[in-house]
Parts: C-alpha cells; sequence; structure tokens
C-alpha cells in the first residue's frame, strides 16, 4: 500500500512537473517608428507620424459604428488582448543617425520597425535593423536596387519602380492599333547623385528593357531630356508625334521641369511622371502631366475601408489623410497584422510572420492586390495606377477596372 502511494505520488508529481503552465500575454507590445521629425523632410515625418498613431488606434480602440474588414477585430488590441503602443525615433533624414535611434527602440522593447524617409536613410536602416535581427517594413521605398541587398528583414509595401513603369506601359499599350498609337519611348531624367542617382540609373535601365520587350522603340540613353539644368523642361527637338515620355522625378524642381515638358508637347505627345518624387506633382500649377504612383487619394474615396480611415483621420487630426499619412498606416498595420499572428512577440517569430502574411486586397486602404512579400521584400501583390489631372483633381485612368474614365484623352 504504501509503494502503491508513492508511485501515485511520484507519477502525480511528473504529469504536473511535465505541463505547461499557460503563458500570460503581456499588456502591451511596441512598434518603433524611424522618421524625420525634424530637419528637411519634418514635414514628411509629421504625416507619417499621424499616419502610424491611427494604425495602433484601429488595433487597440473600439469602434463598433465604424465596422473595418481588417482580421484583428474591433477594439481587441492584438491576440489576447495585449495592446499595441508606439515609440518614435527622429531621423532627421541622416543616415548617420540611424545605428543609434534603431538600437534605442529595439532596446526600448521595439518588436518591429517602420520607416518613412528617403533612400539613402533606408538603405542604411536596412542594413541597421538585418544587424539588429528586427523586422523593416519599409512605407515608402519602391527602388529596385533594394533587391539586390539580400536583406532578411527589409520588407516594402510599395509596388516597384519597375512595376509602375509596367503600369505606364500597360496605359499606353490600351491605344495599339488606334489613332494614339505610341512607338517610341522617350526618357526623361535629373542627375542626383548617391543612393538617389543608383535609383534613377535602375529606372532608366527599366525603362528600355521593358519598352523594347513591349514592343516600343526607345529613344536610348543618348537622348535622355533633362529635368535639371539650364535645358531643364526643354524637348530639344528630341520628341516627335507618337513618341511618350516617360520622366523619372525625384524633388519638386524637377517635378515642375516634368510639367513644363508636358505643357510643351501637349498634343504631341504624352509626359508620364514616375519615381520617388512624384508626389510633388500635387504642388505644380496647372499640372498637365500624367503620374504613375502606388496611391491614389481619389480612388480613395471609393474604397470602402478607405472612406472609414479617412474619415477616422480627419476627425482625430482635423486634416485630410495624405499619401505619406496612407503610407504609414498601411506599414504599421501591416506589422500589426503579422505580430497577431506571430508564436510569439520576439523578434524573430515577428519577421517570421511578415514573411508569411498574406492580406487581401479589402484589408488595405490602397489600390493594390493585397499584401505578400516575396523572398527579396517586395510585396508581391502591390500595384500601381496611372492618374490624370482633370477639373476635380487627379483621377485614376490606369488601370482600366478602377478608372471612372474609360477613354482618358492623352
Amino acid at each position: 500500500m504504501t509503494a502503491l502511494v508513492l508511485a501515485s505520488a511520484l507519477l502525480m508529481s511528473a504529469c504536473t512537473g511535465d505541463a505547461k503552465p499557460a503563458v500570460t500575454p503581456p499588456a502591451s507590445v511596441a512598434i518603433g517608428l524611424l522618421v524625420p521629425t525634424s530637419g528637411p523632410n519634418a514635414q514628411l515625418g509629421q504625416q507619417a507620424t499621424l499616419g502610424a498613431r491611427l494604425a495602433i488606434e484601429v488595433v487597440n480602440r473600439d469602434v463598433p459604428s465604424k465596422p473595418l474588414p481588417l482580421p484583428l477585430g474591433p477594439g481587441v488590441g492584438l491576440r489576447g488582448g495585449t495592446k499595441l503602443t508606439l515609440l518614435t525615433g527622429d531621423t532627421a533624414s541622416a543616415p548617420e543617425r540611424i545605428e543609434k535611434e534603431a538600437t534605442k527602440l529595439v532596446d526600448d522593447g521595439a518588436v518591429g520597425l517602420i520607416l518613412a524617409d528617403t533612400i539613402d536613410v533606408a538603405q542604411t536602416t536596412s542594413r541597421v535593423a538585418d544587424f539588429l535581427g528586427v523586422s523593416l517594413v519599409d512605407s515608402l521605398t519602391t527602388s529596385d536596387t533594394f533587391s539586390e541587398s539580400n536583406r532578411a528583414g527589409h520588407f516594402r509595401i510599395q509596388p516597384t519602380d519597375r512595376h509602375l513603369v509596367n503600369t505606364a506601359l500597360d496605359l499606353l499599350y490600351r491605344y495599339k492599333g488606334t489613332n494614339g498609337q505610341v512607338k517610341r519611348i522617350v526618357t526623361a531624367s535629373g542627375a542626383p547623385g548617391g543612393e538617389l542617382g543608383k535609383e534613377v540609373a535602375s529606372l532608366k535601365n527599366s525603362i528600355e528593357d521593358l519598352s523594347q520587350s513591349s514592343g516600343y522603340d526607345v529613344a536610348g540613353k543618348d537622348h535622355v531630356l533633362p529635368l535639371t539644368g539650364s535645358e531643364a523642361g526643354q524637348p530639344n527637338g528630341q520628341v516627335q508625334k507618337g513618341d511618350a515620355v516617360l520622366a523619372i522625378v525625384t524633388s519638386p524642381a524637377e517635378a515642375s521641369a516634368a510639367n513644363d515638358l508636358a505643357v510643351k508637347l501637349k498634343g504631341t505627345a504624352s509626359v508620364i511622371a514616375l519615381g520617388p518624387g512624384v508626389a510633388a506633382l500635387d504642388g505644380v500649377k496647372n499640372p498637365t502631366a500624367l503620374r504613375a504612383a502606388g496611391w491614389s487619394n481619389e480612388f480613395a474615396t471609393r474604397n470602402p475601408t478607405a472612406q472609414v480611415i479617412g474619415a477616422m483621420f480627419e476627425q482625430a487630426f482635423h486634416t485630410k489623410l495624405t499619401e505619406v499619412a496612407a503610407d504609414a498606416f498601411m506599414a504599421t498595420l501591416t506589422l500589426a497584422m503579422a505580430m497577431d499572428q506571430a508564436g510569439d512577440y520576439t523578434k524573430q517569430a515577428v519577421r517570421n510572420s511578415v514573411q508569411q502574411l498574406t492580406l487581401p486586397a479589402t484589408q488595405t486602404i490602397m489600390p493594390w492586390n493585397g499584401v505578400r512579400f516575396d523572398g527579396t521584400g517586395v510585396n508581391q501583390l502591390a500595384a500601381g495606377v496611372v492618374e490624370q489631372r482633370t477639373q476635380n483633381g487627379y483621377m485614376v485612368i490606369q488601370p482600366a477596372e478602377l478608372s471612372i474614365t474609360q477613354a482618358p484623352n492623352l
């Protein structure tokens, strides 16, 4: 009898020892936001911060009167009721600040990072995030050069430059066999240096390669129209009927020059602006150039989810949702959804979850097919649009299924 009692006690002890104690979810977990809150791009940082803050609010706050088709559910926080917090680091758009700012965010508890800044800052942040072993969701970068960097945790939500070139060419292809058929592609660009210069060089190669594979003649690298210098915005007799110009824009000055080019070529050739500075066309007087981008304010007014988010943004911050704010909102929400699906809140688990994440179009506020990252960190479901300026602002004209104007006049 004594032996039986002892055996039973040992068995119960063994069972109790093997049982895993219930894991109590943390009360909160942090995302780190890297933006320029000072310096020349402080306005960009302010907009991105508002977008990220709203994403945190959507995760944490109950919004029963405004149901959203998002997988997190209204007002429950992350898995197990864990609330999401936001830590901010000021990049000042200075690459040399990144290591200190990113390290501090991670040391303070951030299990993932969001970035909204220029390409040179993104290059540095990509290396630092790789060293820290943390996932980096980049809200603005479109450059194809990052695909060659082999950074395991750098995820770009925007359509790539190459994708945007294809979007522009798809618009032109719709006019094949008509009086508006395009036969030759001409490139226009400035001559920036550093990482921005590398992006421009990559874009030029993409324009030439993709245009030729689509059956167009190409004016070639010796006939690039200038967007900087004394001849900025001048066609210089190099454009003729049957041409189309793809203008690589990296700054407000280049956006203005691209628009000057469009005005001068009106009736002769269409000008489609694309590149990291294309949003600057919003500030150009009497914009004539078309633009290819990954966001459309006009489409957002027709997207049910974007309508709700836009109204919430305006109510919270008393200003309209901007492109930069929308990009940061989507990047932050993407990381939050990945954290919600991760096995735990360790840096590696969150990074793996971002890599495996798939979101349908209905769970974004963008004119995309959704979010799903490939092995190089590119969002395979990101999609570009081409917009044309009208009396009511920019309107989507490509792809055709998103346009309310079936036959745009180019």
